[in-house]
């Protein structure tokens, strides 16, 4: 007689892995973590004012947290992947690096947009922002993506998103931190508002550079198109920083909306989705479009 048994499942049995890690639902998840940690930062933490040790701390603390949460979400599960996305922290890292040591001086030093940015309005000061900071960092970012991770990188469009988002949060890491210990920081609650806007802006309008190098490598667009899609993420930025100042305070710097925190943290997480919502419909029209080709040209199913 055969007696049947519920065996107990081989511990050394593992689950398949998925083959790529998704990129929107964490970018989303990250999203949604920093602004609630802003949110309830503002509202939560006691209003008495810090002194200037306690600004810079508390500050450099909630500049990190973007970047702790991207790795936390973005870097780490790309190790539980049948083919992760190689080389995602060393962008995030050089973008760190290049945006200390070049991007921010040269709009610091060079560009200084408080000293004439501020006495403009409307127009004006969309595309004064949009030709000088705006420009100058998605260059930045564009360089970085284009030496360390296009095109060999780049095998499904949305890897080209994947390499963008860690691009952008190197650099906002930088203006966050600049923020905090050059500029002194703020009190908690707007302080952890501001960075969280910079980090929101800088991974939105990044996704135009994203876009244009995968099309670069995938549709055969013509090179010169590039700068194209890098004003486009120029001019979001331009258009952010603008709409927000304008709607709550003047000035430009990162601490511009500490009069209306929750105003503006409202406004850089509406944007943001906005971005992401057109980037992934762009995107995801683009790849049925490659499967409809490839269904309808047997010779591009070759290996």
């Amino acid at each position: 007689m055969t007696v049947f048994r519920n065996l107990p499942p081989d511990d050394e049995e593992e689950l398949p892995r998925p083959v790529y890690r998704p990129v929107w639902r964490p970018a989303l998840i990250e999203l949604a973590i920093l602004a609630v940690l802003a949110a309830g930062v503002y509202l939560a933490v006691p209003r008495p004012a810090l002194d200037a040790g306690g600004r810079v701390l508390t500050s450099t603390i909630l500049a990190l947290a973007p970047a702790a949460l991207w790795l936390a979400f973005s870097w780490w599960p790309e190790r539980r992947v049948q083919r992760p996305r190689r080389g995602l922290l060393s962008v995030m890292v050089v973008s760190f690096l290049v945006g200390n040591g070049v991007t921010a001086p040269v709009i610091e030093q060079f560009i200084e947009p408080g000293r004439w940015l501020d006495t403009v309005a409307g127009i004006t000061r969309i595309a004064g922002f949009t030709l000088t900071v705006g420009l100058v960092s998605e260059l930045s970012k564009y360089l970085v993506l284009r030496y360390l991770a296009w095109p060999e990188r780049f095998e499904r469009r949305v890897d080209a998103v994947a390499y963008s988002l860690a691009a952008s949060m190197g650099l906002a890491t930088v203006f966050n931190l600049r923020f905090a210990l050059l500029e002194g920081g703020g009190q908690a609650g707007p302080a952890a508002i501001a960075v969280t806007s910079m980090a929101l802006m800088q991974q939105a309008a990044g996704l135009m550079v994203a876009i244009g190098l995968m099309r670069l490598k995938m549709d055969r667009v013509r090179a010169f198109d590039m700068p194209l899609y890098l004003l486009m993420g120029a001019l979001l930025q331009g258009v952010f920083t603008a709409v927000r100042a304008g709607l709550l305070v003047p000035g430009f710097g990162i601490g511009a909306t500490a009069n209306a925190p929750l105003s503006g943290l409202i406004f850089a997480v509406v944007f943001a989705l906005i971005i992401y919502a057109i980037s992934a419909f762009l995107i995801s029209s683009a790849e049925q479009r490659d499967q409809h080709r490839t269904a309808a040209d047997p010779v591009q199913r070759l290996p």
